[in-house]
């Protein structure tokens, strides 16, 4: 089943469309709906373990769907898509809203038309990727009533109201991402008010200064942004990221753990060790050595038998020396900043350390032995 793209115009509250997807027996199913609230700032809770959460976003809400497990598109009257009917995870529940078009689009066409970044090979063809300028700050709104509890002046709250009367909103800072140039200049309860003199009441304002940015080749990457701070209006010049969205690219497995550079949603808590991350623990596999010495997930590994590991390369280097039956002292640090020091002593017959590695020229993992038993005794 193949629905066209339809990006213009945006769905507002009432609008009818057509929830079209595969049920449970993979039949098609539609149902007609009508449109509650077409910018639903979406906040989904931290959970225990950093995984990825939808930041920065704002969804759709229908009146009638067809339930948490049911995924699909919403198509207007003419057949065309106008948004992705898609699941999110909370740390409690799952649910299912829309995602407006043109956040796909946007990215598909850039794809398309090849960006400047690294090549990637897609179905046969190899396409250079598009590199995303972005504000590394997660967002929420507060709506302007509450803003002037907070002291913003009614000038602004009037300004905003005019722009938007719809959303009726401002932004404010909850967090810089760890490592980001927005760090140490953006403060949390931050309230976002204009960018380059122009008013910003939603997540798509940010997104089209950051592009503005790019189109005008401007290499500063610095917006202009103005913010209410502790009763205060202050003018400030903060700093954007390029972001290529190749995600992880390599991971180490050592003693059963597996050891990858930091996350965007381990940055995104905003913990980052001033001498550098080192590198961090995802997972780990029952039964272990990581196990049975409790050298658990969420936390970076910095030295090992005291040499500094800030990176994988540094990582590979040190653990591919380590022989059989040789002690290992490692040094480790929580997400709180805690750290502590473990010993514990490899099994290279039943948990060698290998590496996974994402080859852009084939699309694909390509799995290399590190250390293993054979190759120390031969």
């Amino acid at each position: 089943m193949f629905v066209p793209f339809e990006t213009e115009p945006a769905l507002c509250r009432g609008d009818s469309v057509y929830l079209v997807g595969l049920g449970t027996n993979l039949r098609a199913q539609s149902r007609k709906s009508i449109v509650t609230n077409p910018c639903l700032a979406l906040y989904v809770d931290q959970v225990d373990r950093p995984r990825y959460g939808a930041t920065n976003m704002e969804v759709i809400e229908l009146d009638s769907d067809f339930g948490n497990e049911f995924t699909g598109v919403l198509c207007d009257k003419r057949g065309k898509a106008r948004a992705i009917w898609g699941s999110f995870s909370d740390q409690d529940y799952q649910f299912v809203r829309g995602i407006p078009i043109y956040m796909i689009s946007q990215i598909v066409n850039s794809i398309i038309c090849g960006g400047n970044g690294s090549s990637l090979l897609i179905n046969g063809v190899k396409r250079g990727m598009p590199l995303i300028r972005t504000l590394e700050v997660s967002l929420s709104p507060i709506l302007l009533s509450e803003a002037r509890n907070f002291g913003l002046s009614n000038d602004w709250i009037q300004a905003l109201d005019e722009k938007d009367p719809v959303r009726r909103q401002v932004l404010c800072v909850e967090g810089c991402y760890a490592g980001s140039k927005a760090e140490n200049i953006l403060k949390q309860s931050d309230m976002l008010l204009a960018v380059n003199k122009e008013l910003i009441t939603c997540f798509h304002d940010i997104e089209n200064a950051c592009q503005a940015l790019e189109e005008c080749g401007d290499n500063d990457g610095k917006l202009k942004i103005t913010i209410f701070r502790q009763g205060c209006e202050v003018d400030l010049l903060v700093g954007t990221d390029v972001r290529d969205g190749n995600g992880t690219t390599r991971a180490i497995n050592w003693c059963g753990c597996l050891v990858q550079d930091s996350h965007p949603a381990v940055r995104s808590l905003g913990f980052l060790r001033e001498d550098g991350y080192g590198v961090y623990v995802t997972k780990w596999s029952l039964g272990s050595p990581a196990d049975r010495y409790s050298l658990t997930a969420v936390k970076w590994i910095v030295h090992v038998n005291g040499k500094p590991t800030p990176d994988l390369d540094a990582f590979a280097n040190v653990v591919k020396e380590l022989g059989p039956d040789e002690c290992v002292r490692v040094k480790t640090v929580d997400l709180d900043g805690k750290p502590q020091v473990q010993t514990l002593k490899q099994d290279l017959h039943y948990w060698p350390t290998w590496e996974l590695r994402f080859d852009p020229d084939t699309a694909m993992w390509r799995k290399n032995t590190i250390n293993v038993l054979d190759s120390i005794h031969g």
